[in-house]
């Protein structure tokens, strides 16, 4: 093998330099899937090479070299797929696979016949051979096509950069392997120089995650060329009419003249080339900022801002201004337990305002903390150093969809970020906004810091305020319990000495009646029928007592029963039948039937809604009407159903005031002192227990119970709706049996209060 051939020495070099740049990927241990494909490519590539060597082995198979450059197209797909994160690497991986094995298994299977090929190219003249450029052309048009999609759709300029790169570094790649499917030394030579080239890009690609902002570089490279271009032609367009005028001068005269022009022309060129530029960098956005102006113009403008949501919208918008972009936020952070809580204050954009919590230790704020620098989403992604980063707090970045985070900092502490969105060109921040980012974090450190201030003020006295209301209410609440004991003592002797005194009185009548011998049967009856009644309300009330007192201690003792809420209505309107029919009240029940069977303590509720339906008679004048209504409630909790029961009626309404209080132990709205022997006459008193227990039965079985009332008005009626909530199977009855029902000849003990 002569080395000296270019054949032979064209592929060895090209060899050494892939092995260069796989020696220079191992040395980097850039960990990654990227690495790993990208060193396989490379050796791939340094097989190809030497495959192109005269040798024996080339002989027996003409076709490995076409082979090798498969093998490495789908190697720098696979590379290309984790790079980007294709979803679909693993459906490229085996369809490129069986692809490239296309062409040499028909080569395999096939007579052997020779095609016609243009004696340009370097393929087999096979059928598989001419199958190999469309192969290749395919597979690499794929890998474009997917690099230039994903590069377009991504809105972060920076990662759209990385793509953008990496799509021109495959471009190079793959113009260099086209190249070489010609038979043309100097073609090979070019096409081997591009490949490696490219090659080159991806490796650097690979291993450094700070890629170079491109369009920048191409932006700045064509604005060069352009002024260059523009001068040149100036210069010519002087030169050239001169040309013939030098040449009738003598050779003297002609240096001299040339002298004077060159002295003129060094003197006029840079003003003209300076235009040029200004010019040139206000068509290809290459213009710089007015740093001063913007600061000062900044400052003025948050020195009389003592709001940070103003703040924000003034910072974020400034922003927007100078750098187009469309979503932004003032993020604040405060120390909590040794962590730091961010907050974000929305300006620009759908963004939450959740506030959530990091380490102190955090590498991000270290980073922002210790280099006072910009930190740009890119390097949270890319850079090697957050690789470690937890995942809630790398989620939590992403899901604000930022590209750029400037930190805010008095001394070494970190009071808040300005976040900043891409911009609406798609292109990266450049070195100088983001200085010019930074100055203005520093310019709002003291705004910030009065507005955090004045914003806690407020705050402050906001809860002072609340706090003042609430006291107000609770003085107002207990000088109403205070009323309400004192009235206690009024209630107790209207509600225990009237049927004491019944008692006494009768007992005293029968004994002198029976002292003087004048006692019938008939009046005997009569008497003890008084005291039995006086004796029964008077143990109705004591009974009402203990049973308040129960519920105070949460001593009361339920037995669940499968019972209906029909049969508990119909049980609790019982004792009530007589004074609805005595006062002419209309009574309607709506639902109630329909309802599933219930687990609950049966005589409880019927006690609970024996109180509410006699507190609706008590409280509507006669000839009104009452409404008992019920339905299935609507339940967030699959596993648990809910009823629900009103009870309406058309009284004399409730004051608001006293929603909260009628639930109270012995609260009567009104005189303590107007009283009636009678629970169910027309807003006929009782010792004010019958709601407490209504409400104490209702939440031991794990429901609820409220009033709704415009007010208290005897003219208008305004009425009063009770509504109770009740699960079907209380929380906890449901490891308890099922007991069955009691007969519904079975009464339980009314408790009217």
């Amino acid at each position: 093998m002569n080395l000296t051939d270019s054949a032979t020495l064209l592929p060895l070099l090209t060899a050494g330099g892939y092995v260069i740049l796989l020696a220079s990927l191992l040395i980097r241990r850039r960990p990654g899937e990227p690495a790993q494909w990208l060193a396989r490519f490379l050796t791939v590539s340094i097989l190809w090479q030497l495959a192109l060597l005269p040798s024996t082995l080339r002989d027996l198979v003409p076709s490995l070299p076409l082979f090798l450059l498969l093998v490495g197209t789908l190697m720098l797909g696979m590379t290309t797929a984790v790079y980007i994160d294709w979803s679909y690497r693993r459906q490229w991986f085996y369809l490129a696979g069986l692809t490239i094995l296309l062409p040499f298994a028909i080569d395999l299977i096939s007579p052997a016949f020779a095609l016609e090929i243009p004696e340009q190219l370097i393929v087999q003249p096979t059928v598989g051979g001419a199958l190999t450029p469309i192969v290749w052309l395919i597979l690499s048009g794929l890998l474009l096509a997917t690099a230039s999609r994903y590069y377009q759709v991504h809105r972060m300029p920076w990662h759209a950069n990385r793509l953008l790169y990496w799509a021109v570094a495959l471009l190079t790649t793959f113009s260099g392997e086209l190249i070489l499917f010609f038979d043309h030394s100097g073609l090979q030579l070019a096409g081997q120089i591009i490949r490696l080239a490219g090659a080159a890009g991806l490796t650097y690609g690979v291993y450094s995650h700070r890629i170079f902002d491109v369009r920048s570089r191409l932006r700045v490279g064509a604005g060069a060329a352009l002024i260059t271009a523009v001068a040149a032609i100036f210069t010519t367009a002087i030169l050239l009419p001169l040309i013939p005028f030098l040449s009738q001068l003598e050779m003297g005269r002609q240096i001299a003249l040339l002298l004077v022009l060159t002295s003129v022309g060094f003197l006029l060129y840079q003003p003209f080339r300076q235009q040029i530029e200004r010019v040139v960098r206000r068509f290809i956005a290459l213009e710089q900022f007015d740093t001063g102006a913007v600061i000062r113009s900044y400052s003025q403008a948050i020195s009389q801002t003592l709001d940070v949501e103003q703040l924000s919208l003034l910072v974020v918008g400034t922003s927007s201004e100078m750098f187009e972009t469309n979503r932004g936020a003032l993020i604040l952070m405060t120390q909590v337990n040794g962590r730091y809580e961010l907050q974000p204050i929305p300006a620009m954009g759908r963004i939450s305002r959740q506030k959530v919590q990091f380490t102190r230790e955090s590498l991000i704020f270290d980073t922002l903390a210790e280099q006072r620098q910009p930190l740009l989403q890119y390097e949270v992604d890319f850079n090697p150093e957050f690789q470690d980063l937890p995942a809630e707090q790398r989620e939590w970045l992403r899901e604000q969809e930022m590209d750029v985070f400037v930190p805010i900092q008095t001394g070494n502490e970190l009071t808040g970020l300005i976040a900043l969105g891409p911009k609406s060109s798609g292109t990266p921040f450049r070195p100088n906004e983001l200085e010019l980012a930074l100055m203005l974090a520093d310019q709002t450190v003291i705004a910030l810091q009065n507005a955090r201030l004045y914003s806690e003020l407020g705050a402050h006295n906001e809860k002072i305020r609340l706090l003042n209301a609430d006291l107000r209410q609770q003085n107002q609440r207990l000088e109403i319990m205070d009323k309400v004991k004192s009235d206690f003592i009024t209630i107790a002797s209207h509600e225990l000495r009237t049927p004491l005194t019944q008692v006494k009185g009768y007992a005293d009548i029968l004994a002198s009646m029976n002292e003087e011998a004048i006692l019938s049967q008939e009046q005997t009856r009569e008497i003890v029928g008084h005291i039995s009644r006086a004796a029964g309300q008077l143990e109705h009330v004591i009974s009402a007592m203990l049973d308040a007192s129960q519920i105070d201690v949460n001593a009361m003792r339920l037995t669940f029963v499968d019972t209906r809420l029909d049969t508990i209505v119909r049980l609790a309107l019982e004792p009530l039948a007589r004074a609805i029919r005595q006062r002419r009240l209309s009574l309607t029940i709506e639902g109630v039937k329909e309802l599933p069977t219930i687990r609950a303590d049966f005589k409880r509720l019927v006690q609970a809604f024996n109180n509410l339906i006699g507190n609706a008679v008590k409280y509507t004048p006669d000839g009104g009407a009452i409404t008992v209504t019920a339905a299935a409630a609507l339940s967030d909790d699959p596993d648990t159903g809910y009823i629900e029961i009103t009870v309406a009626d058309t009284g004399i309404g409730i004051d608001p005031k006293y929603h909260e209080l009628i639930f109270e132990k012995f609260f009567r709205v009104g005189d303590p002192q107007l009283h009636s022997t009678s629970g169910t006459k027309f807003k006929g008193a009782g010792p004010g227990l019958g709601l407490p227990i209504a409400r104490g039965v209702v939440e031991a079985h794990g429901g609820r119970i409220w009033v709704e009332s415009e007010g208290e008005d005897e003219k208008r009626l305004s009425g009063s709706k009770f509504g109770v909530i009740l699960p079907v199977i209380p929380p906890q009855a449901k490891n308890a049996p099922a007991l069955a029902a009691p007969p519904a000849e079975e009464r339980p003990p009314w408790l009217i209060g």
